[in-house]
């Protein structure tokens, strides 16, 4: 009498349709528990087609449901190509051209997170921007103490100048930005320069103007750029190009960026450092090599001692 066959997942006889798999006799249901790939996500038996991705493997509707990222604006999955913000969010590709974004972070910003028209504060502000904003003349005081401390580790002094802030909106920046205001510019730095005999004698700070509403990291950056200008000023160096002059505020924001290391400061910093433009892009990374070369605290010393930047 012939031996019965048994299947070697559950020990039971076989009868009839079985299926064997390295030369071991199953079950054909067990076969698919014992032997075939399992979901990852899951855990049934992997039958007809399916979806590898990283080394595993999942039922079609487990990879889609919960595998593959979804938009971060409409909660789609994200089957086809997709866009990713500096901040790691994944969205739609086709959002770029409905949503503007935020000029402050650059992340998109749907129709239900958009500020009202009717607000006082006229940027494109994303939700996030918009909670860390300064707004109000109290908070930037109290940023604005900081940073002065901050520059003032850097090795820059004031000889005890009398450093005023206020907000203004951007009519006020147009207005009083004159030859170097730039179509963003967010703060200036306002002087009166007083001559004699048509020589000029000395200038006079009257103090530095923030756009109002600027994310907090932002905004520190701003009036950090801004104190370079007044330490320029404080010391007597007038001649420098503008190129250099910009150059030199610039590095000492990055700086500020740099010692900062959040993910906004360093998203800040990336802007700087990639910026185009021929006086304050260009001008920061020839000033940046320039301090790499000598280092930033003979850089400040040949600047106060010559009112140029080293050679």
């Amino acid at each position: 009498m012939a031996a019965r066959l048994i299947c070697t997942y559950c020990g039971k006889p076989l009868i009839g349709y079985y299926v064997r798999s390295g030369g071991k006799p199953y079950h054909e249901d067990c076969f698919r528990n014992a032997v075939a790939p399992r979901c990852s996500a899951c855990g049934e038996p992997l039958t007809g087609h399916y979806v590898t991705a990283e080394g595993k493997s999942y039922h079609e509707d487990c990879y889609r449901e919960h595998v593959v990222p979804r938009c971060i604006y409409c909660n789609k999955p994200l089957l086809e190509e997709y866009g990713v913000d500096h901040w790691g969010g994944k969205y739609c590709k086709r959002h770029r051209r409905e949503f503007p974004a935020c000029e402050f972070c650059g992340r998109l910003i749907p129709p239900a997170q958009q500020e009202r028209s009717s607000e006082k504060f006229d940027s494109t502000r994303c939700p996030v921007c918009r909670s860390r904003a300064i707004e109000a003349s109290e908070q930037a005081g109290a940023a604005f103490a900081g940073i002065k401390r901050w520059v003032s580790s850097q090795g820059l002094s004031f000889n005890n100048l009398p450093i005023s802030l206020q907000l203004c909106n951007r009519e006020f920046l147009a207005k009083h930005g004159g030859a170097k205001n730039q179509p963003h510019t967010l703060g200036v730095t306002l002087s009166t320069r007083h001559s004699l005999n048509g020589h000029e004698t000395h200038t006079d700070i009257d103090g530095v103007t923030v756009l109002a509403g600027l994310p907090t990291p932002l905004f520190e950056g701003v009036v950090t750029h801004e104190l370079g200008h007044v330490w320029l000023v404080a010391h007597g160096i007038r001649e420098l190009p503008p190129w250099a002059e910009e150059g030199f505020c610039e590095l000492l924001s990055y700086r500020y960026y740099t010692d900062l290391d959040s993910p906004e400061s360093r998203y800040h910093a990336g802007n700087i450092e990639r910026n185009p433009d021929p006086v304050y892009g260009e001008g920061f990374r020839r000033v940046r090599a320039i301090a790499g070369r000598v280092g930033f605290a003979n850089l400040l010393n040949t600047l106060q001692s010559s009112g140029r930047l080293p050679a």
